[in-house]
């Protein structure tokens, strides 16, 4: 059903006192009902086979803007829809060529590409849709209807089928009025008599009042019969106190059953939840041991200790997203920390740093011999970044290197790809990262000592 009131908006077009009060009540009908919808009408003048007089509604203001706009500058598939369409035609039955095409087509579209050559006639810039309709008057085009919108995809087919009854009506209305005023000129309106113009006019608007009070009969009916079933409803209500015991019962079964069934999804989710962390953790897991079991292949062969520790950081970088790992190698003499192999560092940096134990991260981690996985920054972490490099975010890991009950250095990750925090997998590869190398160093370790 439309949204309109088409019976009061026909009585009230009808009284209008002239043409710009019908535009008026008319645009003031869209705007009301239709609020994300700007409208504009420009009225065709034959004469000059041209749209002039542009009106808008600003506010409770009617505004008027005169301009003088041929055919021809508008888009030429917009001319040939509603101004002349019978220019690819021989035909010289113009009236029903105009008639099929009003029927069939009441509205054009615009394309992106056309918003340039509309726009002097539509209200304001910056639109996303538009659509225009033809007011007519049988087959003699009287304005046209221009509606623009920031939405897209604003004029739907239901919304143009309820602004087409209003059209016409509209349509209806200004024609009676332009007539009015011709007579009053001592003019005579073009192809047809005065005296049939106002009694056909007033034939459409009978007509129209006559529908609308159908389908306002209509509406009383079917009120009255819902009404009427509403009666009966409250009799058998009144009269069947057990039934409505039984449907109470029957409600606060399906109350329970609806919670029973909103706990089970709950706990379906949670269960969704947990099986796919399950499956990212075995994920991980897997990774690790395939990372480890290429690590094992190598030291079950012949190998050199100091090239394999710099391979094993930059398999671990590679295999895991980290763009930034350090060995830190403990001189148990002087009891500093240095860098055996790095990876993201430059290389004369690395090559001078010293960190006394118990200073900074490597050196609290080197003391304590204790892992630290840092994933955002808090007061409460028992050492901070110095902040003297380049980091993308707060998260770092770094793991003592033990073995035999000695320290052999520690192993720091920092810079994971991405910006993204350190996780609990990936203090579990550091961790046996520095265990493989840990038991490499120790192993070198026993061999120079047996061999002093």
């Amino acid at each position: 059903m439309s949204k309109f009131d088409l019976r009061d908006i026909s009585q009230r077009l009808a009284s209008s006192r002239d043409t710009e009060a019908v535009v008026f009540e008319f645009l003031g009908y869209l705007q009301d009902v239709r609020p994300d919808w700007r409208a504009t009408l420009s009225f065709y003048e034959v004469s000059r086979d041209a749209l002039v007089n542009v009106y808008f509604r600003q506010g409770p203001q009617l505004v008027r803007r005169d301009v003088a706009i041929p055919v021809e500058q508008l888009p030429p598939r917009l001319v040939r829809k509603f101004f002349h369409p019978n220019a690819f035609f021989n035909g010289s039955d113009r009236r029903s060529l105009l008639s099929t095409l009003f029927r069939s087509s009441p509205s054009y579209e615009l394309d992106p590409h056309e918003a340039s050559a509309i726009q002097p006639l539509a209200y304001g810039a910056g639109w996303i849709s538009c659509i225009c309709l033809p007011l007519a008057d049988q087959e003699d085009l009287l304005a046209l209807l221009v509606l623009v919108s920031d939405r897209k995809g604003a004029f739907g087919g239901r919304a143009l089928d309820d602004v087409v009854p209003l059209k016409n009506m509209a349509a209806l209305a200004l024609a009676q009025h332009l007539y009015r005023n011709a007579r009053r000129q001592g003019g005579a309106v073009e192809d047809r008599g005065a005296p049939s113009a106002a009694a056909e006019f007033q034939e459409k608007i009978r007509r129209l009042n006559a529908e609308t009070s159908d389908l306002a009969e209509q509406n009383r009916a079917k009120a009255d019969q819902l009404e009427s079933l509403t009666r009966e409803l409250e009799t058998l209500d009144r009269d069947s106190s057990q039934y409505k015991e039984e449907l109470a019962r029957v409600k606060s079964q399906l109350y329970a059953l609806e919670e029973q069934s909103s706990a089970a999804e709950e706990h379906l989710r949670e269960a969704q939840s947990q099986v796919t962390d399950a499956m990212s953790r075995v994920s991980e897991l897997q990774r690790t041991v395939g990372f480890m079991k290429e690590v094992f292949q190598v030291l079950g062969q012949e190998y050199d200790g100091d090239e394999f520790s710099r391979t094993l950081v930059t398999w671990f970088c590679e295999h895991f997203a980290v763009e930034r790992c350090t060995l830190m190698i403990h001189d148990e003499t002087r009891s500093m920390l240095h860098i055996g192999a790095y990876r993201g560092l430059d290389a004369g940096v690395a090559s001078g740093v010293r960190v006394r134990v118990g200073q900074g991260i490597a050196g609290w981690v080197a003391m304590h011999r204790k892992p630290l996985l840092m994933r955002v920054k808090t007061e409460e972490a028992p050492v901070q970044h110095t902040r003297k490099d380049v980091y993308n975010s707060d998260s770092f890991i770094s793991v003592p290197m033990v073995y035999n009950n000695r320290l052999f250095g520690v192993l720091n990750l920092s810079n994971k790809r991405g910006g993204v925090e350190f996780d609990d997998a990936d203090l579990d590869r550091a961790t046996l990262a520095g265990s493989v190398l840990a038991m490499i160093l120790g192993s070198r370790d026993l061999i120079r000592r047996a061999a002093a």
